[in-house]
């Protein structure tokens, strides 16, 4: 996964409309989630923090860690 593509992806997480989608979208991407996505989403979600949108930020690292959980498993 390139960068931009990983910054696409956190982008669609961000904007879901709800749980379900985002769920979709876990599961449509996961397969392709490496340690670029990881190291983007980290970023990014230390990025919100600094923009003091930590609720958003604490949400994502939260949905990557579940994402890292579901991909170790496969």
């Amino acid at each position: 996964m390139t960068e931009e593509e990983a910054l696409e992806l956190v982008k669609k997480l961000l904007k879901a409309a709800d749980e379900e989608a985002v769920m979709r979208l876990v599961s449509a991407s996961l397969p392709a989630v490496d340690a670029v996505f990881f190291r983007v989403a980290a970023a990014a979600a230390s990025q919100l923090e600094r923009d003091g949108r930590a609720g958003a930020g604490q949400a994502l690292r939260s949905l990557t860690d579940r994402m890292l959980r579901m991909k170790t498993l496969i």
